[in-house]
């Protein structure tokens, strides 16, 4: 079970290809911008309580509930790794055409109070994205549909350095990239950067609903 949704490597059987979501994923992410330029995406994900358990199980071998240390890179090596075959089910688009990352750093995997588990990682980027310039888009989603992965309802996307703009998001259904035999069109946050007005009176264009840090 671990292997099937943590690794990657029962994810592209035909069982899967005909199973309906078996693990459910409540994902958010930050875009990191240095230069006001976007470098990598910091992303959390929060499991299922089930699936929670079976991490746990095989993976919490002192049974204090969290994941130190050794287990952490256990978890890690043995669970998480093989993601980087499927994106880290963190699909990022400029100009609709669909970016490959340069990997996965700072891993941390985690246990909530209620038994469920999270995990923290960045993705890096080979190059510098510049959202004034290009349409960028960002999407979470197993293109098998063996994991439902679905951005949380608050803050789903947070930005963080920017310093010289203004940015929010603007969610809708990815009619262009379904996926499941074309039955699930998944959700895309498209972005919206511009320069910050110089007096600071205004909200950056923000609309309700929109979430956005600044650091």
């Amino acid at each position: 079970m671990t292997a099937l949704v943590a690794g990657t490597s029962l994810l592209a059987t035909g069982q899967a290809a005909l199973a309906h979501p078996h693990v459910w994923i409540d994902a958010s992410a930050e875009f990191v911008f240095e230069n006001d330029r976007i470098t990598g995406i910091r992303v959390h994900w929060l499991f299922d309580d089930l699936f929670s358990m079976t991490l746990i199980d095989e993976f919490d071998h002192n049974h204090d509930t969290r994941f130190f240390g050794d287990e952490n890179t256990n978890l890690r090596d043995n669970a998480f790794a093989a993601l980087a075959e499927v994106s880290w089910l963190t699909h990022l688009r400029r100009n609709e055409e669909l970016l490959a990352f340069a990997g996965a750093t700072d891993f941390k995997a985690d246990v909530t109070d209620d038994r469920r588990v999270t995990y923290d990682f960045t993705l890096t980027l080979d190059q510098p994205l510049d959202p004034k310039k290009d349409k960028i888009s960002l999407s979470v989603y197993d293109a098998e549909y063996y994991i439902d992965v679905a951005f949380t309802q608050v803050d789903p996307v947070l930005f963080v350095g920017t310093k010289n703009l203004s940015c929010h998001f603007e969610m809708s259904e990815d009619e262009k990239n379904r996926i499941y035999f074309d039955l699930v069109a998944p959700v895309r946050a498209d972005l919206v950067c511009a320069g910050k007005v110089a007096d600071g009176g205004s909200s950056g264009g923000l609309a309700p609903g929109d979430f956005v840090r600044v650091e």
